[in-house]
């Protein structure tokens, strides 16, 4: 098979085990990580490094998906929504943290239409087209944007958003719609004029801990499966399939994310509460294609290269078996703390791990 037949495969629980082939494997990960691995390969291309690795899948975005070009090397940045958000350095890397929430201070109803949003055409999709055609080897997958909960928790703060859930339903719904109004235009942008090379539409949208979800399944029905049923159908009218990114103990909410069409889940944490894979198998298998898995919180960070390999057949065999499973990192980047060692023989298994039978 071909990178792209396999993830297909997968998505389409097409059994992987008795045909010679492999699941399909993905990667990402912090840019340290990459540099790493870089100097160990002896390279600088993305390109061979995914190739070594056996990755399967290839992700294009706007130039300007979140976060303007022109904002790039700023201590201080200002995203295409509104927010601020600041480079806080840690011992090897950095990450860009929140700062500011442009609809925290108020509870008027004006200031959402006040706020100065995004074009919902402002996004450079310049580069999208060439890249994804020159890896069209590959399953390719585009984002536009991401969720309407994820964005409203970082406009009018996770905090805010929650207490409106509880005393405040006129601010939700006005927000929540005026946002998905964006969402979906956007969204409608990428597939009516970038569709052509792309097999999976993403959307990162946290509404989890690592103990329970945020919020009831009653608040989640209410505010969320509108507009995520919305999303995953403009995905399925141009025939993409549709992944959607949750960290964290999802588990009571996938009944309701299978009801809403979703194809593929990502990253299944599974250190985090109800996430156990033979369950989760077990009890959702047959709608959701899992992806991700490879746990970054003890396992690739604290393991050996044995026990990570372990893990990685082990994973495969329970959520693979039947298909429905592109393995990877249990989220979507792994991170700086990975030995070297752990992460090649993660990818050195997978690549070469036909079945257990």
């Amino acid at each position: 098979m071909t990178s792209k037949e396999r993830v297909l495969a997968a998505v389409a629980h097409r059994e992987w085990r008795h045909t010679g082939d492999r699941v399909p494997i993905t990667f990402d990960a912090e840019g340290v990580v990459y540099d790493m691995l870089y100097k160990h390969f002896g390279h600088r291309s993305k390109e061979k490094l995914l190739d070594t690795l056996g990755c399967d899948t290839w992700w294009v975005l706007p130039k300007n998906y979140i976060m303007s070009a022109t904002e790039k090397g700023k201590q201080d940045k200002t995203t295409i929504w509104g927010w601020g958000s600041t480079v806080v350095k840690y011992t090897g890397g950095e990450y860009s943290e929140l700062a500011y929430s442009p609809l925290a201070a108020t509870d008027d109803l004006s200031a959402i239409d006040k706020h100065p949003w995004p074009d919902i055409t402002a996004q450079d999709y310049s580069s999208f087209d060439a890249d994804a055609a020159a890896h069209s080897d590959k399953a390719i997958i585009a984002a536009s944007s991401w969720g309407t909960y994820f964005l409203a928790s970082f406009l009018r703060g996770m905090e805010g958003v929650l207490m409106d859930f509880a005393i405040n339903p006129p601010y939700v719904e006005k927000l929540f719609g005026t946002i998905t109004e964006r969402v979906l235009a956007m969204l409608d942008n990428m597939l009516d004029h970038h569709a052509e090379h792309i097999d999976i539409v993403y959307m990162a949208d946290d509404y989890c801990s690592q103990l329970a979800p945020l919020f009831s399944p009653e608040t989640f029905k209410r505010y969320v499966t509108p507009y995520l049923k919305q999303v995953v159908d403009r995905a399925h009218r141009k025939n993409k399939k549709f992944l959607l990114h949750v960290c964290g103990a999802v588990r009571p909410l996938l009944p309701m994310i299978i009801d809403c069409g979703v194809d593929m889940l990502e990253p299944i944490q599974i250190r985090a509460t109800g996430m156990e894979p033979a369950a989760l198998k077990r009890d959702f298998g047959k709608h959701l294609c899992f992806y991700g898995g490879l746990d970054l919180q003890q396992v690739l960070c604290r393991g050996t290269p044995q026990s990570v390999a372990d893990e990685t057949r082990r994973l495969i065999d329970i959520l693979g078996n039947g298909g429905g499973y592109v393995f990877g990192p249990g989220h979507t980047y792994i991170q700086i703390d990975s030995p070297l060692e752990n992460i090649l023989a993660m990818y050195e298994t997978a690549k070469n791990y036909t079945s257990n039978f």
